[in-house]
Parts: C-alpha cells; structure tokens; sequence
C-alpha cells in the first residue's frame, strides 16, 4: 500500500504584497498534486497580532495568509515551547510553522509541532512530532471556519433533513 504525499518547503517574500503570488504559486502545486500536503519552513508573514512583538491589529497580509490556510484547508497547530520562531532580530515574530492538509492528519495523527532551542542563528528551529502511520478511517473533524462560509448552514441543515436514519 503506497501512500503519496508532499513536503513542501516555503521561503516566504519579506514584502507583504508579493506574498500573494506565493499562495497562487502554492495553489498550483496543489491542483497538480492532490495528495496530502505538509507546507513549512520560514513564512515571512504572521496570522495573528499576538504572533509579533508590538502588534496591536491586523494587517491584509495576516488576512491573506490566514484566507490562504482557510480556503486550502490546512491545519495551524499552536506551537509548543516558545511564544515567537525568530528573535535576535527585529520584528520578533512568529514566521516560521508548519501547515498541513486534513489527509496527511489522517495518515499522521495527533500532530504537534514544538520549537527547539535557538543555537546559531535568529530563527529557532521547529520539529513536527506526530504518531505512526495509520490506516483506515478517521474521526470527522468539525472546523469553526466553516461557519463563515456563505450558504455553509443552510446546506448543513438541507443534508440533515435528507439524511436517513
């Protein structure tokens, strides 16, 4: 039983505007290869304020790139070990992670990632841990963003008032 996937490592443009070309060029890889995908490395962009020191509000970039994680489908594990992945150097931020799709969960389970400790350079590194490879079927996963897609409630409500018991 072979079991494709894709590892995909993303050295993200320092300028927030380009970034948008990185999630269309990553797109692409996904409609080439339709496996399950892990993306890491080091961003250039964070999601949320709280991810870089002194920021009080969001920016287009921090939505753009959490629209990206969304529409894709790709899990944001919290990080274990340490607050920011790049110190020493300003911003201190939060840069650097690892996404992956709801199918490579499903192979790899119980998936965590964890900062290590910095020895050299300004980024700290990061380690994905996660359980053996399992096969077979997987609990479903309800996501809270799906909520704010338009229409997501009333197809739910119209599947449940079809569905036979």
């Amino acid at each position: 039983d072979n079991f494709e996937w894709a590892f995909i490592g993303v050295y993200g443009p320092n300028v927030d505007k380009e970034c948008r070309l990185l999630w269309e060029e990553l797109l692409g890889l996904h409609s080439w290869w339709n496996v399950p995908r892990c993306v890491s490395r080091d961003f250039n962009v964070v999601r949320f304020p709280t991810e870089q020191l002194g920021v009080v509000n969001f920016t287009q970039a921090m939505h753009d790139f959490s629209d990206f994680i969304s529409v894709h489908g790709l899990l944001d594990l919290p990080m274990a070990g340490g607050r920011y992945t790049r110190s020493n150097s300003i911003p201190v931020s939060r840069i650097d992670r690892f996404l992956f799709s709801l199918d490579w969960e499903e192979h790899y389970p119980n998936m965590s990632q964890r900062r290590l400790a910095r020895v050299l350079f300004d980024h700290f590194p990061i380690i994905l841990e996660g359980d053996a490879i399992q096969k077979g079927r997987r609990p479903f996963h309800f996501e809270n963003m799906w909520l704010q897609v338009e229409g997501f409630v009333g197809k739910v409500k119209d599947w449940w008032d079809s569905y036979q018991f």
